[in-house]
């Protein structure tokens, strides 16, 4: 396999679930990937995965969306696989059990071209069910977290933790809404566009850009987050800039 074909991205999904904190806000889901796994080792992340041959399998076998696609480059044959991955993945890595209807799509990253593994990532949103209790597998996924997204941000920022660039964004862009249900409402009617970070190294760093960067035109439809760069520090990740 060549290089070109080595970083082709592929095919993920990421889920995003919520609850209402014991002070009347809401809290999400996070999990620590594991210090010895290749990518993000270390991390805090939501949980999600790639998406498998076996998603698609499963995804032909009669089930079908009670909702309409939100991905504009995806119909709904072809959008169900990612669900079918983010229902297994949050089940695999948290223990926590949905179905494919509870998902609400809200974004759509996909790794930036200078990596090694590059994952396409649809994003989804989803309530936790009442009656469950989250847990991480003791494998891949080492702790696990709810997190008040400010929370989360300001243990970041203090090093406690590390959160990548999509999920340090999303993030922000939750801290915003108080509630689980004006989360929701939030993911059903944003706009989703595709982000791919832009890279580039300057006075020795490097650095990673979002739309809306200095360097980066913005995309029509994409609210440009408060921090659009972020620097790699060592035994840190990657941490926000503001320029």
């Amino acid at each position: 396999m060549n290089q070109a074909q080595a970083r082709e991205p592929r095919p993920a999904s990421t889920v995003v679930v919520v609850r209402p904190s014991a002070g009347g806000g809401a809290e999400v889901l996070l999990v620590k990937r594991n210090d010895r796994v290749a990518f993000m080792a270390g991390a805090f992340v939501f949980p999600g995965g790639r998406v498998d041959d076996a998603d698609h399998a499963h995804a032909d076998d009669g089930r079908f969306l009670r909702q309409p696609p939100r991905f504009a480059d995806l119909p709904v044959a072809q959008e169900l696989p990612y669900r079918v991955a983010a229902v297994r993945e949050l089940a695999e890595e948290a223990n926590v059990t949905i179905g494919v209807d509870d998902l609400e799509p809200f974004a759509h990253w996909v790794t930036p071209a200078i990596e090694a593994r590059r994952y396409d990532t649809r994003f989804f949103l989803a309530v936790m069910p009442a009656g469950q209790n989250a847990r991480h597998d003791g494998g891949e996924m080492t702790e696990l977290a709810w997190l008040a997204p400010s929370d989360a941000i300001q243990r970041c920022r203090r090093g406690e933790i590390m959160l990548p660039p999509p999920t340090w964004t999303t993030l922000r862009q939750l801290e915003r809404h108080r509630t689980v249900e004006d989360a929701v409402h939030w993911a059903r009617q944003r706009s989703i566009v595709r982000v791919e970070p832009g890279f580039v190294r300057a006075a020795g760093e490097s650095i990673l850009t979002l739309p809306g960067d200095p360097t980066f035109p913005t995309i029509e439809g994409w609210d440009v987050p408060e921090e659009t760069r972020f620097v790699l520090k060592e035994g840190q990740g990657w941490l926000p800039r503001r320029e």
